[in-house]
């Protein structure tokens, strides 16, 4: 350890985050008690002045805790009030360096900074808060050393990579010009929104709220028991077909509601959605008042994901997903909402296909080797719904015949009902084996499967942290296996999953996981084209 630093303290400011973050669990519960839970508000304010006052002292003691030192080629970082802790952070081992920047963070002039390695859970270290120019000092620091010394022949360039083998783009020096690879306009979130149902996640965290506090539906000026005891009277004297109309007037109402949220909860959260690589580092930028910035290692992928949806579909765009190294489901307040896990929200096929050939150079879907699945796959995978699919559709037609009062026409109807819902069951299923495929090139192994909505996995081979064949009775008896690869992440339980594959070719896909590409080429027969649409 030479050229140390002086240890250094945390922004002056920091102490107002932790007391907030602190805070921020007690406060809605707080603020409901005081006001509708007490005539005499008198208590509780004086309760609450003490919490808030031992809580900002608990925020300005962890501040001061936390000291931090730039070494030349690690960071170390001191942290604890009761239990000390040092960690060492060593440059080369950072995969992500996020900065966060909310409202206030703004307006006091000062970010949030977040280092993670390729260990999953914790992140390595969180620094709040800093100033805005000594955040961009050890972000930069950590993102040029970082790159240089990721250049190995490992993930370095093309000429030490292994012939024929895929390589996550070329490392360049800590100089090494910046290039933009994706700009979304503010038109292409609108259309996100249309497309995303994250309208949910504002109901939901409102119903939330209120189901916990209830008390909140006392400050409303509407009497909710008395309108809906009015309802309730209103619609005993209203024809069928009228309550019928009125239901979907609201249901109408209820789409366009989550469509407007998920428009406004796009534009909020991915304004200026921006990405760029630089070298072996992509940066992500976006959000409006609370501004992101994360950064990940290319040669840290895991697995690349192309998602369509029927919306999607239906509008021509996709979604392209990145797990990278040591992410998972198990994440922090600190990383949940910042993480390089999206690429993409909304592109066009097209534009995805390129921006995988940036990060995969030699990688086109289009031109891949794809295999079907075995031909038993469309059976197997209709039999997989008949299990719980025939004894719903049996109770539904057993309910319509035998329940007392419904019409005569309720047992054809159920019957008629039926009968789609296995046809189209049956339908799903040819259409999900038809689609489904998958390829080896270059290093890459890829999978699409699907049938309404769409999906394409791509994972490299040399990545694998472990790899399974599995064979059930009817397997054996039909000649098939089913191949499941894990990799150094755990945003998923199984990163890879191929169904239904013939036995000899599972076993020479799991082969070339280990053997990191140098197996036999695979058999003749590719499936041609993509279907990226």
């Amino acid at each position: 350890m030479t050229d140390t630093l002086p240890a250094d303290r945390l922004h002056p400011w920091s102490w107002v985050f932790h007391a907030i973050r602190a805070l921020r669990e007690v406060a809605l519960p707080a603020l409901v008690f005081m006001v509708v839970g007490r005539k005499d508000a008198f208590g509780p304010l004086v309760v609450g002045a003490v919490a808030a006052i031992l809580l900002v002292a608990w925020g300005i003691l962890r501040s001061r805790t936390f000291r931090y030192e730039l070494l030349e080629r690690e960071l170390l970082v001191r942290e604890g009030l009761f239990v000390r802790e040092t960690r060492h952070v060593p440059f080369a081992r950072v995969q992500a360096v996020n900065e966060r920047q909310g409202p206030l963070h703004r307006l006091l002039g000062v970010t949030e900074l977040v280092l993670e390695s390729g260990a999953a859970g914790k992140p390595e270290a969180v620094m709040r808060v800093l100033g805005v120019a000594e955040a961009a000092r050890i972000a930069g620091m950590l993102r040029s050393v970082s790159t240089t010394d990721s250049a190995t022949p490992e993930h370095a360039t093309p000429e030490h990579a292994t012939p024929g083998h895929a390589t996550t783009g070329v490392v360049a020096s800590p100089g090494a010009a910046t290039q933009e690879l994706l700009r979304i306009p503010t038109d292409e979130l609108i259309l996100h929104g249309i497309i995303s149902n994250r309208g949910f996640v504002v109901l939901a965290l409102a119903f939330g709220i209120i189901s916990q506090n209830r008390e909140l539906l006392d400050l409303l000026p509407i009497d909710f028991k008395q309108l809906m005891k009015d309802s309730t009277d209103t619609a005993a004297g209203v024809d069928a077909g009228a309550i019928l109309g009125v239901l979907l007037v609201l249901l109408f109402g209820f789409v366009v509601l989550v469509r407007l949220l998920s428009i406004a909860f796009a534009l909020f959260t991915l304004h200026d959605f921006t990405l760029r690589r630089a070298g072996d580092r992509l940066r992500m930028n976006r959000g409006l008042l609370s501004r992101v910035d994360v950064s990940g290692r290319v040669s840290g992928f895991q697995r690349i994901v192309l998602e369509q949806s029927l919306l999607h579909r239906a509008f021509r765009r996709c979604i392209v997903k990145v797990d990278l190294a040591g992410a998972s489901l198990l994440g922090t307040p600190e990383t949940a909402d910042s993480r390089l896990d999206t690429l993409a929200p909304i592109a066009t096929p097209a534009r995805a296909r390129s921006l995988l050939q940036e990060l995969v150079p030699g990688l086109d879907l289009e031109a891949l080797p794809w295999q079907p699945l075995h031909r038993s796959a469309a059976v197997r995978r209709w039999q997989r719904t008949t299990w719980w699919l025939l004894p719903t559709l049996a109770l539904v037609v057993a309910a319509a015949g035998l329940i007392p009062g419904l019409p005569a026409a309720a047992l054809p109807a159920a019957l008629v009902a039926a009968t789609l819902a296995l046809g189209l069951s049956v339908m799903y299923a040819w259409q999900w084996a038809r689609w489904s495929a998958f390829a080896a090139s270059g290093g890459v192994i890829a999978f699409r499967s699907g049938a309404w909505a769409r999906q394409w996995t791509l994972v490299f081979d040399d990545r694998a942290q472990s790899t399974a064949l599995r064979r059930s009775p009817r397997d054996r008896r039909e000649g098939t296996t089913s191949l499941a690869v894990d990799v150094q992440s755990m945003t998923v339980s199984q990163a890879l999953h191929i169904p239904y594959l013939d036995a000899a070719l599972g076993e020479r896909l799991n082969a070339q996981f280990w053997r990191a590409g140098t197996s036999a080429p695979l058999p003749a027969g590719a499936h041609a084209g993509s279907g990226l649409r």
